[in-house]
């Protein structure tokens, strides 16, 4: 918690090193909820190395099929990644007057079923008392070149989510599969900016004309804005009123397949990639 009790923000190593709960400027921005455990919501999840879905679990990679466990048994995909269940270890810790700052760091060996492609992962959170930068870091540890996706999975919370909106700037608005959440096409989107989300249902992906997310409650406004060379967001809207998942990606559902956004790292190489969020309170 910051000197002025302005900002405060928890993250629990042992899920995937999530920031579970975040207080900007005051006001609560991504808290717990008893009605939708973590177990369901992958709530502020670091998604990586694939985004959302990968579709049976299999995918093929210079020439080679691998699969994934289906950790989705209902739609028989592979979500969210690997990480969101492994235990961070605390890498470097670093308090100040203007800002707290933690490094996280998980060692991936590549022992699990599916992707036997080691890396060093790194996830670094700095809190000021409006701003929570989340930076991540990939290290290919291994001998060999591997494909991936990277993202974020936070839900965001309002007083009162029918008189919030949202405001993004995109091109296309991509379509799926009812019955298993999979990418299967683009239509343009007919969303007016900004858009009051009121009893809208979302689960539904967008590709982005710049990385820059906007979130207006009637207590806050947030923006969330990135480095990405190539930017997409995918917004959920869940049965638990009041939170909507507002998740900066890479890339889409089945990435790995239908190679929407989809990267590549060398051996040896890095990756990074950025998101900030900013809160300014409105009264």
């Amino acid at each position: 918690m910051s000197e002025s009790g302005k900002a405060y923000a928890a993250i629990n190593l042992n899920e995937g090193g999530r920031l579970f709960d975040l207080k900007l400027d005051d006001r609560p921005v991504i808290q717990e909820h008893e009605d939708f455990p973590y177990t369901n919501s992958s709530a502020s999840a670091i998604m990586f190395p694939f985004v959302n879905r990968i579709q049976d679990g299999m995918y093929s990679f210079e020439g080679k099929t691998y699969q994934i466990t289906c950790n989705e048994p209902s739609k028989n995909n592979a979500i969210h990644g690997l990480l969101y269940t492994r235990k961070f270890e605390v890498y470097k810790k670093q308090v100040s007057v203007k800002a707290a700052i933690l490094t996280l760091k998980y060692d991936y060996d590549g022992t699990t079923q599916g992707f036997p492609f080691p890396f060093d992962f790194f996830v670094t959170y700095t809190i000021t008392e409006k701003t929570a930068l989340v930076k991540m870091k990939v290290i290919n540890t291994g001998k060999k070149t591997f494909p991936f996706t990277i993202g974020w999975h936070p839900y965001f919370t309002s007083e009162n989510l029918y008189e919030s909106y949202i405001d993004f700037d995109c091109d296309e608005e991509y379509t799926t599969t009812d019955d298993r959440s999979i990418t299967n096409g683009t239509k343009p989107h007919e969303l007016n900016m900004p858009f009051q989300l009121k009893n809208h249902p979302f689960d539904t992906a967008y590709t982005l004309k710049n990385i820059k997310i906007g979130f207006h409650t009637p207590s806050y406004k947030l923006t969330i804005t990135g480095n990405a060379a190539q930017n997409f967001v995918q917004f959920f809207t869940p049965a638990t009123k009041n939170i909507i998942a507002i998740e900066p990606t890479v890339g889409l559902s089945n990435s790995f397949n239908n190679h929407i956004g989809l990267q590549t790292l060398l051996p040896n190489k890095t990756y990074k990639i950025e998101w900030n969020v900013e809160v300014e309170t409105k009264n």
